[in-house]
Parts: structure tokens; C-alpha cells; sequence
């Protein structure tokens, strides 16, 4: 008996996309029902280094034959050529998001290209310069079919392209009376008020007139106070805009911004935030990351008037303080929030700010680097129960196995934890075994403190790292015969595994970390992202639980990690069955006997790293690139080899140029 539509639509909304897509593959019933018209809002056809130029076997005939009709389209490093016409004949009136990013492009087939999408409503040309060179791209145009082809426009993004001019923005914008969003991030945005005098004189009509020569802030400055009721989002990041620039933005009447990102500009000044906080009262999401002269006095006044502000990213804003952190805690709505690399921060600005009273709306967080020890990260897990993602990495002192044994008890919700090169966590931390006894006689559980207490004194002949190798290899004996004699009298603290919603996982550089962990640790079903790079204590027996009790796994890391051989490889590759990358760099055991079983069992691969396995043979890496899903193979420059104690000088061979499209040499 089969399921209704209705109801297999339903269930599937349940599922995450990752296993929604698995499902589509069961049978036609389920294809259907898992690419409803509720679900191809999100979705996104990607080409990625595809070549679209063969009209036989062109991927873009899937989609003109598939009785599914796609909404989003994204071309990265793509040849688009007047041969894929057809295709914007059959599905350009159905595309609504269309991205163009690092795409080999003409005038002539991207106007035809937006002659036929006639109602698309987000456009995205990303660092497409060749497009942009001449200068006369839609000129002539847009008093034609695109003033009526993009006026359902709300997004634009002409992000990355060091030729736009006033005049070849202004030929967008003229043709998008509904734009709401505005992205020109990365853009030769010039702000000297010389350049405005010199293109555009008093007496001037900018819009008539406007410079072919340079992108002026002054002509989109007047262009968005013409606009200024339906514009909502703004992105200037990686441009040179300043205090000055942003206080003369903020204070454009009828501007009512609800999303700013200014990520990475080293010229904003405390001026321009001020002004910012106190004429955009409705901000929801600010992004001022790596904005190095902001201080604390902007953190006041974003704190004091931004009341609604849901997201905030003041990533490496050095000069920020405990005294401005200490405000956060006025933020009653924020959900996101990215204090990392601000390494004045201590424990008492987030005990006062985020940290006042319990917060269960703050969902992602991100302390990266942050100066803290583990007392304030066990008093951020007190705090924080709601989180869905936490970034710890770089805490050297603040992770330890006390500090993530009150993660795994209280963070439940997590789908995100990242405690890369945290180094003090050990197995014993991640599988919880072991007890201590607290004062006042109540049980703990025990981390990785092992000292050896009990151990007959003796003075170690060694080297000091010789001695923590035999401390490691004693933690690690310990916490195995703690996992394998688990009984009812023996006490377990709070495992890895308590995460069931685990999705990301990330513990790269945490080199205490053995087979002990992946054995008894790791049992997540949605567990999609590992990082287990420079983790050099597993092996295969490790590997063989891992893939076992993580069947979702789509990304892997396994650089550095040397004591992988060929076996462990093979285990990845046939048991988990969704893997799109895989990363083996520096893992120099393994050999051509890898690579074959890439190419045996991996039918959905699309990136591979063997970087520095120097036991494999170029060639064989080379022809790997040759499976139909894989676009990218990073590999070691092949020759020259020494063999018997002879450099081999052999020419590199001929390689196909559909495969030298998919390689990287480095």
C-alpha cells in the first residue's frame, strides 16, 4: 500500500534536506513528493565547474526534460556561452533567484539571458569582470524589455566586480524600481569628495549624467535617498566607506534599514556607528566585524538604542572592552551573536552582559579566541541553554574535558559545536567516564586530570615530551578499561553522545583524542560536518565505529592525521554513502590502493585533497577526476620522484583538458 502524496509531503517536512534528498532517490513517488512546491523555495541548482558548452551532454538538458521545475540557480566558474539558449527559452519565466559567480560571460548572452527571466526577483553578479570591462553592459537597454523583465527585483548583489562604473550601476538600478536589497561589497567604492567636484559639477543632473569612469559613494548615496521608503538591506563590506560616509547614509529621511553589513572596512570610525544607532532604530541584523576602530562607545550606543537587533558580529574589534560587552545584556531580542578575536574580553564583561541572568534566546554563539578560562565557559553553558551552535575554538584554556562535560549536560540543543585545537580535551572529557569525589561528598564527573596520583614515584630519564606521550598512552588505557568494564557501579559523566541533534561537529587540532572517542563517543545519525584534522592518534579502528554509528557524514576532514592507512579509507568511502568531500592531505601512509576505492565506491564525491601522499601515483590521482560528480582534485605537483636512489625525470603526462579543469596542483 503506498502513501498519498499529501501525507509523504508531509512526513518529509519533518525530515532535515540531507535526508530529504536520500528519500528522493527510494522511487518516483517519493522524487515527487520530496521536490514539492514547499520545498523548491530553498532549493538551488549549482553548477560548479561543469562544462555547459557540450550540447549532448550538457547538464542543463536535466533540467529542461525534468517534470520538476527549479527556481534557483547558481553558475560558479562556469562557461556560459549563446549554446545554452535554449534553456533560458524553456526555464528562464520560471527562475526567480539566478547568481552568477566567477562566470566566463558575454554582453550579449547575459541581456538574453535576463530578456527571458522575466520574473526573477533576486540577481546576484559576483566578481564577473570580463562582463563588466567595456563599460557599455545594458547600455541602450533599459528603457526597453527589461524595465518590465526585472521590475520584481528586490536583490541585487554586483559584489567583486572592480569595474562597475555610476553609469553601469545606474543602468541596473533604473530598471528595478522594487529593489529592497543593495549588496557591493568588494567594490571600488571611492569616497573622495575631489572625485564628486570632478565628475559631477553643481550644475549637473547625476542621474542623466551619470561617471563611466568610477563608482562614486555620492551617486549611490543619492540614489538610495531617491529610493529611500523601499530600501531595507545594505551590504558595503570590504570597501573603504567611513564615519562620514555612514553618518550621511543613516541619516537619509524615510530610511528605515533593517539589515547593515559593513564587515571588514578599517576606515569606520565611532562617528558613523553613532549616527547609525541613533537614526536606524530598526535594525535587526549588524555586521561591523573586523571594523578595528570601533570601541566601546559604539557598543554602548548599538546596545542602548538598536532594542531590536537580533544579530550582531563584532568579530575582532579589538578596542572593545568588558565595558562595552557588559551592555549586551539590553539586547532582549538578539539570537546571534559573534564576539570572536576580541581578546580584551574576559569572564566579568560576559558575566554582566550576556551572562546577567539566564538566556534562552540567544540560539548561536561564537567566542572564538576569546581569553577565558573554563570557569567562564561552564558559566556560559549555565546560562545559555538554548543554543543551536557554539563556536569554542582557540580557547586553549577555557576547553578542557571539566568545561565540555557541562556542555554535554546542558547544551542538548546544540547542531553546531566547533573546539578546534582545543588541546587539553582528551578522551575522557568526550566519553564522560570515570568519578571524582566534589567536597560535601557528592560524585563529579572526572576529566582528563590524570596525574598519575596513585602511580609509585620515579623519577622519567626522558624528555619532557616523551613523558606526556606516556601520560597520554596511560589516559587513553585508563578511559578504555573504564568504557569496556561500564557496569551499574561504575560512574559515567555526560558523553558526546548525550548531542543527538549534532549536525557540525568540528574538534581538529584536539590531538588527545584517540579511537577510544569514535568508539564509544560518536553515535550521531545527523552528524553531516566532522573535523577531525591533525587528530593523530586514530586509526582504522576508530575509523570502522565512526562510519558506522554516523552514516550522514557529507563533509570529512582527515588531514594530518598519518596513522590512517588504505583500510581506513576504504571503510569512509563504502559506508557513507552521501560523501561530497573528502579531505586526506598530509595522510602519508596511504597509497594508489585509496584511490581505487574512491573511484569504486564514491558516486557522489565532488572534492578530494591528497595533498602530500606521496605514495600515490600522480597519474592515478589524475584519472580519478574523470568520476562525473567530482569537480575539484588538489594533489602533490607530479616528479620529480626518487626511486632506488634515482630521481625519476620523466615528463608529467598529457592530461585531458576536462580533467585539468577539476585539478588543482599545488
Amino acid at each position: 500500500m503506498e502513501l498519498p502524496y499529501e501525507v509523504l509531503v508531509y512526513l518529509f517536512k519533518y525530515l532535515p534536506k540531507s535526508d530529504r534528498k536520500a528519500a528522493s532517490e527510494t522511487c518516483r513517488a517519493w522524487y515527487l513528493a520530496a521536490n514539492d512546491q514547499c520545498f523548491l523555495k530553498n532549493k538551488v541548482a549549482v553548477f560548479f565547474k561543469t562544462p555547459l558548452t557540450d550540447e549532448l551532454v550538457s547538464p542543463l538538458n536535466i533540467f529542461e526534460e525534468s517534470p520538476i521545475i527549479y527556481y534557483n540557480y547558481l553558475f560558479n566558474e562556469v562557461e556560459i556561452s549563446n549554446k545554452q539558449n535554449d534553456f533560458w527559452n524553456k526555464m528562464g519565466e520560471h527562475i526567480k533567484c539566478l547568481t552568477l559567480r566567477n562566470c566566463d560571460i558575454c554582453e550579449k548572452v547575459f541581456v538574453y539571458m535576463l530578456q527571458k527571466c522575466t520574473n526573477i526577483e533576486t540577481l546576484n553578479v559576483q566578481s564577473c569582470k570580463e562582463l563588466f570591462m567595456s563599460g557599455r553592459l545594458l547600455e541602450g537597454k533599459t528603457e526597453g524589455f527589461l524595465t518590465h523583465n526585472l521590475e520584481n527585483l528586490k536583490s541585487l548583489s554586483l559584489s567583486g566586480n572592480q569595474y562597475l562604473t555610476d553609469a553601469l550601476f545606474n543602468r541596473f538600478i533604473s530598471a528595478a524600481p522594487a529593489l529592497e536589497e543593495l549588496n557591493l561589497s568588494a567594490c571600488s567604492l571611492q569616497f573622495h569628495l575631489g572625485l564628486v567636484k570632478k565628475f559631477y559639477p553643481p550644475s549637473i543632473n547625476i542621474f542623466q549624467n551619470p561617471s563611466e569612469s568610477v563608482l562614486t559613494f555620492y551617486f549611490i548615496l543619492q540614489l538610495i535617498i531617491s529610493r529611500a521608503e523601499k530600501i531595507k538591506r545594505l551590504q558595503f563590506s570590504c570597501t573603504l566607506i567611513d564615519g562620514a560616509a555612514l553618518k550621511s547614509l543613516s541619516e537619509v529621511q524615510d530610511l528605515k534599514l533593517e539589515s547593515l553589513q559593513v564587515h571588514s572596512c578599517d576606515q569606520l570610525t565611532n562617528t558613523g556607528i553613532l549616527a547609525l544607532t541613533s537614526h536606524q532604530t530598526s535594525l535587526r541584523e549588524l555586521d561591523i566585524g573586523l571594523c578595528t576602530r570601533v570601541t566601546d562607545q559604539s557598543l554602548v550606543h548599538i546596545c542602548n538604542n538598536l532594542v531590536n537587533l537580533e544579530y550582531l558580529n563584532i568579530q575582532r574589534c579589538r578596542a572593545v572592552t568588558d565595558l562595552g560587552i557588559s551592555e549586551l545584556h539590553k539586547l532582549t531580542k538578539l539570537k546571534s551573536l559573534n564576539i570572536s578575536q576580541c581578546e580584551l574580553l574576559t569572564k566579568e564583561g560576559l558575566e554582566n552582559g550576556i551572562c546577567k541572568e539566564e538566556n534562552k534566546r540567544l540560539e548561536e554563539l561564537d567566542i572564538n579566541s576569546l581569553n577565558l578560562d573554563q570557569t567562564g565557559l561552564i558559566m556560559i553553558s549555565e546560562r545559555l541553554p538554548n543554543l543551536r551552535s557554539l563556536n569554542l575554538s582557540y580557547c586553549f584554556n577555557a576547553v578542557t574535558d571539566t568545561s565540555i562535560q557541562v556542555i554535554f549536560k546542558n547544551q542538548l540543543l546544540l547542531q553546531t559545536l566547533k573546539m578546534s585545537h582545543c588541546d587539553k580535551v582528551s578522551d575522557a572529557g568526550l566519553t564522560g567516564m570515570g568519578k571524582v569525589e566534589a567536597e560535601g561528598g557528592e560524585d563529579r564527573p572526572i576529566m582528563s586530570n590524570y596525574d598519575d596520583a596513585h602511580a609509585t614515584p620515579r623519577i622519567h630519564l626522558g624528555s619532557r615530551a616523551e613523558e606526556e606521550i606516556v601520560r597520554d598512552a596511560r589516559r587513553k588505557r585508563d578511559v578504555m578499561r573504564m568504557c569496556e568494564k561500564l557496569s551499574m557501579d561504575s560512574y559515567t559523566g555526560y558523553s558526546l553522545a548525550r548531542m543527538k541533534s549534532l549536525k557540525e561537529l568540528d574538534i581538529g587540532g584536539c590531538n588527545r583524542i584517540t579511537d577510544v572517542s569514535l568508539t564509544y563517543a560518536f553515535n550521531f545519525r545527523e552528524l553531516m560536518v566532522l573535523n577531525l584534522s591533525r587528530c593523530q592518534q586514530i586509526t582504522y579502528v576508530g575509523i570502522e565505529h565512526l562510519v558506522k554509528n554516523c552514516p550522514s557524514i557529507e563533509y570529512i576532514n582527515l588531514t594530518d592525521c598519518y596513522n590512517l592507512n588504505d583500510e581506513a579509507v576504504k571503510e569512509i568511502v563504502r559506508d557513507l554513502k552521501r560523501l561530497k568531500q573528502l579531505e586526506l592531505r598530509g595522510c602519508n601512509q596511504l597509497t594508489d590502493k585509496t584511490l581505487e576505492a574512491v573511484r569504486m565506491h564514491c558516486g557522489k564525491l565532488q572534492f578530494l585533497d591528497v595533498q602530500g601522499c606521496r605514495n600515490m601515483s600522480p597519474e592515478l590521482a589524475c584519472s580519478i577526476g574523470s568520476l562525473p560528480t567530482l569537480h575539484t582534485v588538489l594533489m602533490s605537483k607530479p616528479g620529480p620522484y626518487i626511486a632506488d636512489g634515482q630521481k625519476n625525470r620523466a615528463p608529467a603526462p598529457a592530461f585531458l583538458p576536462a580533467l585539468m579543469r577539476k585539478l588543482r596542483l599545488h
